[in-house]
């Protein structure tokens, strides 16, 4: 035991391990960062993520029941166009082409999002598409899906081997089967042109599923197949 503790693998698992059960008993909000220089014996401070800020990341969380098509636009303009509008500033400004009665039970519409883009020199397209064209999207674009009755706008960033990547107000970024993505979906998008789309969206990044990666590698080493799970969440809820 004495000579597995010594290596510096070991040493590494302790401190993941000792991280973990001293974020257990940290307030959520109390800090950004942990010292771990006590526990290695050199100075280091490492990063600490709640899992509601990994799941959240660079998505404008809605705040109202009827906010989600707002919110949504919010983070495509943010994270899309660098046009950082925030969410109850882009409902105020969206509120002059509906009435509030409306909206507070309907939402916004895309046409009400067309006809705001354009108030920043920017076009908003809609579009009847199938889900073969989610495969060759060249920008994420907003769409509405029915669930459970419910008209919720979310993002679609992208789609690959049967899975669609979503960028959601409400519950973040998930990922969600295309067949039932499809059951939801009324083939619409709505696409906001005008200029260029940020190379370096965060929108852009990490669209891919891991549990898929790792299967696939294990069968290309020829190991036991990896258990089939997307990060130990139901899969229309997964990010």
């Amino acid at each position: 035991m004495s000579g597995l503790a010594s290596s510096p693998a070991s040493r590494m698992c302790a401190v993941a391990l000792a991280l973990v059960a001293t974020a257990a008993f940290m307030p959520v909000h109390a800090q950004s960062m942990i010292d771990a220089t006590h526990l290695v014996g050199v100075p280091i401070k490492l990063p600490l993520r709640s899992m509601r800020d990994i799941r959240y990341s660079s998505i404008v969380s809605q705040q109202y029941d009827y906010s989600c098509g707002a919110a949504a636009l919010a983070t495509l303009l943010k994270y899309g166009y660098g046009i950082d509008i925030p969410e109850p500033e882009l409902i105020r400004r969206m509120m002059v082409y509906s009435t509030p009665e409306v909206v507070v039970k309907n939402g916004f519409s895309m046409l009400d999002m067309k006809k705001f883009v354009e108030t920043i020199g920017l076009r908003g397209r809609g579009f009847r598409v199938n889900t073969d064209a989610l495969y060759h999207l060249q920008i994420p674009v907003l769409v509405l899906m029915n669930i459970e009755g419910y008209e919720h706008f979310v993002i679609v960033k992208h789609a690959e081997n049967g899975r669609v990547f979503i960028a959601d107000p409400a519950l973040g970024n998930r990922i969600v089967a295309e067949d039932d993505f499809a059951k939801t979906w009324n083939g619409l998008v709505f696409a906001v042109l005008g200029k260029p789309f940020l190379e370096d969206s965060p929108l852009l990044q990490n669209n891919e599923s891991l549990a898929l990666k790792l299967r696939e590698n294990a069968l290309q080493n020829g190991t036991a197949a990896t258990p089939f799970f997307e990060y130990g969440l139901d899969k229309a809820v997964m990010f």
